[in-house]
């Protein structure tokens, strides 16, 4: 008497979500300091253009989050449909 429940278990659902989510953070984080780090260094050499340099690289970081959300979007909803497609195979 085996268990006959199709789809992903709880925790594969969990663990998707927390990279979903890691994804926009760290995305969002890196692009944050790349424009931190990047506008006082240009800061130092004569060429302040705060805020600017720091807000373009935040927002690229969140368009890198949200890109990476929609391709882990996309692969799970490809492992889904493999997952419930009937075998093709088997069929004479």
């Amino acid at each position: 008497m085996g268990s006959n429940i199709k789809g992903p278990g709880p925790w594969e659902i969990i663990v998707n979500a927390a990279t979903i989510g890691l994804h926009l953070v760290c995305a969002t984080f890196i692009g944050l300091a790349i424009g931190y780090y990047l506008e006082n260094w240009l800061c130092e050499h004569g060429w302040c253009y705060k805020p600017w340099v720091m807000l373009f690289w935040l927002v690229s970081g969140i368009a890198a989050g949200f890109k990476n959300i929609y391709l882990e979007v996309k692969k799970i909803d490809k492992a889904q449909r493999e997952e419930d497609a009937p075998d093709d195979e088997h069929k004479d």
